[in-house]
């Protein structure tokens, strides 16, 4: 979409150089995601516009020297006018500016059909790759990310939900609805997310992992485009589910083909959300201090704040509950009353992070069991040439702890990129289905899942009775 927008850009540029005049050159800078075009702009139209422009900016400064640079910035909007930006050097005079500009805004062009769309017109200056020409010239798409790290938390997290439910989602959906009918799945899900209100609360497990088209979607996809799963990433960065999402961003990222319209939201809000996590942090380690000098009331007190800005922290949530168990000890509480706090703190911190890798307290062998297959989550993608081995047993631990859809997705990559291993990793993806209710898919498989679910749930079982942990408590 690129090179095809970029020809005709340049088609533009030819034909007014060669009809109107020689001089001054001119040149087209596409600044943001340029591969959305597709979903994002009619062509035709939105060239024309163009056009329009370039031919208002080349009557306008015709008889500018060569030493005089010109620069336009466009950002088209998907309703009202275009912003208009005008830079110089040398610096043209305020009047002539304002002019020029007044006489921008009185043209007719196109709008945008999703997102805004910034491009960068210059004259007598080449603007390939990044914009210098101009010191005062700002990137729009650069700002928005400096602006996003100077703002507090709080402003943060508004800016995340605003980014994923304004600027991503619909061009996810949009290419979505947009696929030929074979795939019935993907446009199903598309018309799915097309008709939910992000900024509402959500249970993005409903929309998601609990609907036959979600997953019917995932395997209609090649298997590096990731705009299934990328869409669920998005849905819990709507509802401040960074956790959870970060948790899909690890593995998503690794398989993910960089050539797909996904790759540019993939990075931003990995780096958004691991830059919010590394300050947010920063506020947990100062609980953590002052519980070390056995100050609870006041670690309490810091991770409230911390809770009271962003309650979706499943590190602040747990700090917190130790603080407060540590305080139990102090005033020499029961074990009942100890063991009652876990249990009700735990349901809140692994509803944020199901795959929290910390467990506190075991009763019997099950329990036991899952405490260290939690703690084994900190063992995996230590060694890059495990990676496929690790994504594997990361999605028989998700198993094992109840998080079905995790594990799902997992099954799935794996059936992609281990070929040595993808009956098995087929077998227990459509497992993971029907624990999550899903029992139609299977049918697009062969083999007896009756008897091969029966066979998992056997295997599961002995592994647990073989672990360490669980004879322990057993005996």
């Amino acid at each position: 979409m690129k090179r095809i927008l970029t020809t005709c850009l340049c088609l533009v540029l030819s034909t007014i150089a060669y009809t109107q005049y020689t001089e001054p050159v001119m040149s087209i800078n596409l600044i943001a995601n340029d591969k959305i075009s597709a979903v994002n702009i009619d062509q035709e139209k939105f060239v024309a516009s163009i056009g329009e422009i370039t031919k208002y900016c080349g009557s306008e400064f015709k008889t500018i020297p060569e030493t005089q640079k010109i620069g336009v910035l466009i950002i088209f909007h998907k309703e009202g006018k275009p912003s208009y930006s005008c830079y110089s050097d040398p610096k043209i005079d305020a009047t002539t500016q304002a002019n020029f500009l007044n006489g921008l805004n009185e043209l007719t062009v196109e709008n945008t059909k999703l997102v805004d769309f910034p491009i960068f017109i210059s004259l007598n200056t080449k603007t390939e790759g990044e914009i210098t020409s101009f010191e005062d010239y700002i990137d729009p798409v650069k700002q928005k990310l400096i602006d996003y790290k100077n703002a507090d938390l709080t402003t943060k997290i508004s800016l995340n939900k605003a980014y994923a439910i304004n600027e991503v989602l619909p061009v996810l959906t949009a290419y979505q609805i947009n696929v030929d009918a074979q795939f019935e799945g993907v446009k199903n899900f598309g018309n799915s997310v097309a008709k939910t209100d992000f900024n509402t609360p959500l249970n993005i497990n409903e929309l998601t992992s609990r609907n036959k088209d979600y997953w019917r979607a995932t395997m209609e996809m090649n298997s590096g485009n990731q705009l299934i799963p990328i869409t669920k990433i998005f849905g819990l960065v709507s509802q401040g589910e960074f956790d959870y999402a970060k948790k899909y961003i690890e593995i998503i990222q690794v398989y993910s083909d960089p050539k797909t319209i996904t790759k540019k939201y993939l990075d931003e809000i990995n780096y958004r959300i691991s830059l919010f996590q590394s300050e947010l942090n920063l506020e947990i380690e100062k609980g953590i201090k002052e519980h070390d000098k056995g100050e609870f009331d006041k670690a309490i007190s810091i991770y409230s704040g911390v809770l009271k800005i962003y309650p979706n922290s499943a590190w602040a949530l747990y700090e917190k509950y130790f603080s407060e168990n540590a305080q139990n000890d102090a005033a020499a509480r029961s074990l009942d009353t100890s063991r009652s706090h876990w249990d009700h703190a735990k349901v809140e911190i692994y509803k944020h992070n199901p795959l929290y890798a910390l467990d506190v307290r075991a009763s019997n062998g099950e329990e036991a069991y899952l405490l260290f297959r939690r703690q084994e989550i900190a063992t995996l993608f230590t060694k890059k040439e495990d990676r496929l081995k690790d994504l594997y047993k990361y999605a028989q631990i998700s198993t094992d702890l109840g998080v079905y859809d995790f594990a799902a997705q997992l099954f799935w990559i794996s059936s992609m990129f281990d070929k040595d291993n993808t009956q098995n990793a087929i077998n227990n993806y459509l497992y993971c289905l029907n624990k999550l209710g899903e029992k139609e898919l299977k049918s697009n498989f062969k083999g007896n899942f009756e008897k091969i679910f029966k066979s998992i749930d056997k295997e599961k079982e002995q592994e647990m009775k073989d672990n360490f942990m669980y004879k322990a408590m057993k005996n």
